[in-house]
C-alpha cells in the first residue's frame, strides 16, 4: 500500500564507519571498548578486537576499532580512506592510546544504515509497516537490527532470526518483538 511504503521511507538511519588500526598489543586494553568523550576528537567509541578474541589478530598485534557515527555524504563518510587512517591514528595519539609511528596499517569499513534512528515518527511507521506485513506477507518475517528498526544488540539480533527460524520450522509462535524489551537487562 502507498501508507506501507511511505511510513518505510520515513524510517531514518546513522551511518557509522570504522578504521581499523593494527598496532602492537601493548597498545591494547582490557575493555571490548572504550567510549570517548574528549573534546577535539571525533572517534565516538574505540574497540580492541584482540579482547573479544585473540584469534581475531595476529600474535603480538591487535587492532584497535575507531567508531564514526556518520551520515552517508558527510565529510568523514567522503574522507578518503588514506585520509581516514592519517586521522584516526592521529586521534589516537592525541588520546595518548599508542605511541607515534605505533600504527603498522589501517583499513576503513563503510556501514550505511547501522543504525536505526528512534524520532517521533518511527513507532507509528513501524505499526503500519507491521500491520501491512501480518495482513499481506505473513511469510515475511523481519528479524535483526534493519529488519525490524530497532537498535538491537548483535545477539537481540541473531535471536530474532533464530526464534523466526524456530517459528518457520517446527509451528512455535515466539514473538520476536519482545526480544530485548526485558527491563532487567537495560543499563540504569
Amino acid at each position: 500500500s502507498a501508507e506501507a511504503i511511505a511510513a518505510a521511507k520515513d524510517l531514518r538511519y546513522r551511518d557509522f564507519l570504522t578504521v581499523a588500526l593494527v598496532v602492537p598489543e601493548k597498545h591494547g586494553f582490557p575493555d571490548n571498548w572504550i567510549y570517548i568523550h574528549t573534546p577535539g576528537v571525533r572517534v565516538g567509541r574505540i574497540q580492541n578486537f584482540g579482547s573479544w578474541s585473540p584469534y581475531l589478530v595476529k600474535e603480538g598485534r591487535t587492532c584497535l576499532g575507531l567508531e564514526f557515527f556518520v551520515n552517508e555524504g558527510d565529510d568523514l563518510w567522503s574522507m578518503a580512506d588514506e585520509d581516514l587512517v592519517t586521522l584516526g591514528t592521529r586521534e589516537l595519539e592525541q588520546l595518548e592510546l599508542i605511541t607515534p609511528g605505533s600504527v603498522e596499517s589501517g583499513y576503513v569499513v563503510r556501514m550505511p544504515k547501522a543504525y536505526p534512528v528512534y524520532d517521533d515518527r518511527y513507532a507509528a511507521n513501524l505499526e503500519v509497516i507491521r500491520d501491512w506485513l501480518d495482513t499481506h506477507t505473513p511469510n515475511v518475517h523481519p528479524v535483526g537490527r534493519n529488519g525490524m528498526h530497532r537498535y538491537n544488540n548483535a545477539d537481540h539480533s541473531m535471536l530474532t532470526a533464530l526464534l523466526t527460524s524456530e517459528n518457520i520450522r517446527t509451528g512455535t509462535h515466539h514473538d520476536v518483538w519482545q526480544v530485548n524489551v526485558e527491563e532487567e537487562y537495560h543499563e540504569e
